[in-house]
């Protein structure tokens, strides 16, 4: 496994030639301060990080300035040197992925299942050759990419509800516009159902597993989502719902606007502001906290982006976008994990980044990891 150095990374950042699994390494390392190394503060590498990724947002970097985050970059050198030279992170580093022949998985891609009110099923995959399907007066047809789109007829008012699910397996994602011009995306192992047309004065759909919404503003009928044990109202806005059944909590962010969230257990009801997130569980009925949005979307935008995440946790997330499952042997590991990298990698190279990041190994088998500490 490479043995990267911070202060050549960033000047390759700079030149504009740094290869993608350095980026990857680049921003893994900045999440992933561990407090307990004693090289220097923990204040100090805070500040320095600030510095060297607020230079880097900026493309231009001039001379002066690059001479002053050299400075800087001498701190993570003094991290990285630490940390490669710990005797028990040494087989982190030293031990790549085992992984069995053709045993690899690839990303999520584009793909999910259409039920029609019929009860007929329709395959959906990254293909825009599919024919167009009629359902009342609405066309439901695939665009470019694979989205679905639902195009209500000029001519003619729905006047029965006619129900749709799209569901996404293990190992799929899609994107879909309903009939009022919502935009929504699904996460893997996720659903949602909603009316061909909406009809009355709400706009009413429930999800399972994970969405992001873009709402299409239209103040007389609120739009309303049903996801585990909240509902939540909106106008017009954009806001992501988890609500996988095997997490511990359902979670609501708001990116824009404002929105509502009622829990459906206890009736407490919370205004949401933009970049706090409504949390509901067994223990608690409703609460409302701020979230850092960059990773609420992160899955959205292609990223893994993992705070202080347990490999648990962090496990989840793996066996339902590359469509595996784990088994843990070992004791229990109380090991917290940081780190972003792409979601377009295939299996064995997501799981090296983590091994990169602390004390676990993983085995790859067909359809299967094992996870050691």
């Amino acid at each position: 496994m490479p043995q990267y150095d911070i202060k050549d990374l960033l000047e390759k950042h700079k030149d504009g030639t740094i290869l993608p699994e350095e980026q990857a390494f680049l921003e893994t390392w900045y999440l992933n301060w561990r407090p307990e190394t004693k090289a220097v503060s923990s204040q100090e590498v805070r500040r320095s990080k600030a510095k060297v990724w607020g230079a880097l947002e900026n493309q231009q970097i001039n001379t002066t300035l690059w001479l002053k985050l050299s400075g800087v970059a001498a701190v993570f050198l003094i991290i990285a040197v630490y940390w490669i030279a710990r005797p028990d992170d040494a087989g982190s580093l030293k031990n790549p992925v085992n992984a069995q022949v053709n045993a690899d998985s690839k990303p999520a891609s584009s793909k999910a299942i259409l039920t029609l009110a019929s009860g007929e099923e329709v395959i959906l995959e990254n293909s825009s050759t599919a024919k167009p399907v009629q359902q009342g007066n609405v066309t439901i047809r695939q665009a470019a990419g694979g989205k679905l789109v639902y195009d209500p007829s000029e001519s003619g008012t729905e006047t029965t509800a006619m129900i749709n699910k799209i569901s996404t397996p293990r190992g799929g994602q899609y994107q879909l516009v309903l009939s009022d011009g919502t935009k929504v995306w699904l996460n893997a192992a996720s659903s949602i159902s909603f009316p061909v047309a909406f009809l009355g004065n709400k706009r009413e759909v429930s999800v399972t597993g994970e969405a992001y919404f873009e709402v299409a503003h239209n103040k007389s009928r609120p739009f309303v989502v049903s996801a585990e044990d909240q509902e939540i109202t909106v106008l017009g806005t954009h806001f992501n719902v988890s609500a996988y059944n095997d997490d511990d909590f359902t979670s609501t962010a708001l990116i824009s606007g404002l929105i509502n969230v009622k829990s459906k257990k206890s009736g407490i009801a919370k205004v949401v502001h933009p970049g706090q997130a409504a949390l509901s569980s067994l223990e608690d009925p409703l609460s409302v906290e701020k979230v850092n949005t960059d990773d609420v979307l992160s899955w959205k935008n292609g990223y893994f982006q993992f705070d202080n995440q347990s490999i648990y946790s962090i496990m989840k997330i793996m066996t339902r976008w590359y469509d595996v499952d784990v088994e843990y042997r070992g004791g229990a590991s109380n090991e917290r994990f940081g780190g972003t990298f792409s979601r377009g990698k295939n299996l064995s190279e997501s799981l090296s980044n983590l091994e990169k990041l602390g004390k676990v190994h993983f085995k790859i088998l067909p359809k299967k990891v094992i996870v050691t500490n």
